[in-house]
């Protein structure tokens, strides 16, 4: 027994040793550049420069109506605050939604304390019928946005010549393309802007919520090989670069980002912004960090976030005092803002890791392992003393193979989802992040310990003829399948790496 088990356990090392080079090898690797290029604002004091008088937030009282408007997608509800008692007409701002938002009840806090500083707000729907998580057409989004801007300008007590937009994440990719398009906007206000494509911003944003986690070096190898090729279904979107709309934009621009925002390039991507609207001869921006603000520029207060008091004061200020704010002196301020990587774009995995390929490999690695599985059953199966299904002492192994591999890619994909839980809850757990790793490793050993068992029963048992023949090779092959796909992952380790 120890002369079969012996060089079965050599053959184990060498197929994982293998599987541990195919993950390295197999798809392109991740190391982002360093952020060199760093902004260090002029002063802490992020209040709007110039000697223009302007009203705070909660001067007026504010009164809320839904107004429904009609579009090519149809009737879509909007909701306009006003600033009750204020004599003279009023600048105003349609805001654009990011990506996880699309109501006309959102930005109610933002709205309202604009709206209380004298400034006319209007929220509407978001068009969705351009806009799903395959299929964004963010040029049919800005003429939807376009209209509501139109639509504000005609408004009552509103100053036509005053209105602006205010685009938030994603809706900062559509407000430089209605000011673009409509030279008449008065002002652009971008907060927490991506600027560079999504897959690029997304490629940063995943590498610092891991690093912040300390995952292993293996999982951050993950990040290329899951967003840089095609994508299956559409998803054209990511690729979108508003670069060329900025550069057309003539307008004041109000730049805001939060320290606490670790998924946006915010140093690079102010960077990008300013330079960009130069190449128009635009030197009419203001740059604002806010300590510890998220994306939506919200701090904690009593244990929740809401909106930072500074910034709606920063943004109220900065649009009713135009044309005096729009370049007053300290362009740039704020707390010290941080970028240890360039949001750049990730590599290009190999066909067989893009598009529907992976899909298609995974479907049929699965079925004929689970093929496997079920003759394993039924060989295990006997009719008076006979075997149902004779695979000649391989139905046992061929159900452990099976099960293990499968548990591999479970416990890998629980992992896959509690790190993405952690991340997007700002937390770290080091039992998860480390212990889970080791759980994952020791699984995949395991499953590739139980194919090279199989492998072996098999040459043992021929010649097998017929359909067990059939069963026999082709679980291998969905078994070999499953298990190429997983060291994809770099769940295997490898001498490439540690050399």
């Amino acid at each position: 027994m120890r002369d079969v088990r012996h060089p079965r356990l050599v053959a184990t090392i060498i197929v994982v040793l293998l599987l541990g080079m195919w993950g390295t090898v197999a798809g392109p690797g991740w190391s982002p550049d360093p952020y060199l290029n760093q902004i260090i604002p002029d002063t802490s004091d992020t209040a709007i420069g110039s000697s223009v008088r302007t009203d705070p937030p909660r001067t007026y009282e504010v009164a809320s109506e839904v107004h429904s408007l009609e579009s090519d997608a149809g009737p879509i509800n909007v909701t306009v605050r006003r600033p009750l008692g204020k004599e003279t007409p009023s600048p105003a701002v349609v805001f654009m939604h990011g990506t996880g938002t699309y109501l006309h009840t959102a930005f109610t806090q933002h709205a309202t304390v604009l709206a209380s500083a004298g400034i006319v707000t209007l929220v509407g729907d978001k068009p969705l019928d351009s806009y799903s998580t395959t299929e964004r057409d963010y040029g049919e989004l800005a003429s939807a946005y376009r209209d509501q801007w139109e639509w504000l300008r005609e408004l009552d007590g509103v100053d036509e010549n005053e209105v602006g937009v205010y685009g938030e994440s994603e809706g900062a990719f559509i407000a430089p393309m209605v000011a673009a398009a409509e030279p008449e906007v008065a002002f652009v206000v971008l907060v927490s802007s991506p600027v560079v494509p999504i897959r690029q911003q997304g490629a940063l944003a995943a590498d610092t919520y891991l690093r912040q986690m300390r995952v292993p070096e293996q999982l951050l190898q993950a990040i290329p090989r899951l967003i840089g090729g095609e994508l299956p279904g559409g998803f054209d979107y990511i690729d979108f670069d508003v670069g060329p709309y900025q550069e057309q934009i003539t307008q004041p621009v109000l730049i805001l980002y939060g320290t606490g925002d670790l998924s946006m390039p915010v140093i690079q991507g102010a960077q990008q912004i300013i330079d960009d609207i130069a190449t128009n001869g635009n030197t009419d921006y203001t740059l604002r960090y806010y300590e510890g603000a998220d994306h939506g520029l919200r701090v904690l207060e009593r244990g929740s976030p809401s909106l930072s008091r500074v910034a709606a004061e920063d943004i109220s200020r900065w649009i009713l005092g135009l044309p005096a704010t729009a370049s007053a002196d300290p362009q740039i301020a704020g707390a010290q803002p941080v970028q240890h990587f360039t949001a750049e774009e990730p590599g290009t995995p190999r066909w067989y890791a893009s598009g529907a390929a992976p899909i298609i490999i995974l479907i049929v690695g699965l079925t004929l392992t689970v093929f496997g599985f079920l003759a394993g059953l039924v060989g295990q199966i006997r009719v008076q003393k006979a075997p149902l299904l004779d695979l000649r002492g391989t139905s046992r192994p061929l159900i452990q193979a099976g099960a293990s591999v499968v548990i591999a890619w479970a416990v890998f994909v629980w992992y896959l989802l509690a790190i993405a839980d952690l991340a997007l809850s700002y937390q770290t757990d080091a039992l998860i992040v480390r212990g889970g790793w080791l759980v994952c490793q020791i699984v995949a050993i395991i499953a590739a310990g139980m194919v090279v068992r199989l492998i072996y029963s098999w040459l043992r048992a021929r010649p097998l003829t017929g359909f067990p023949h059939v069963v026999l090779v082709s679980s291998i092959l969905g078994l070999t399948t499953l298990l190429a796909a997983l060291a994809y992952w770099n769940v295997y380790p490898s001498l490439l790496t540690a050399l």
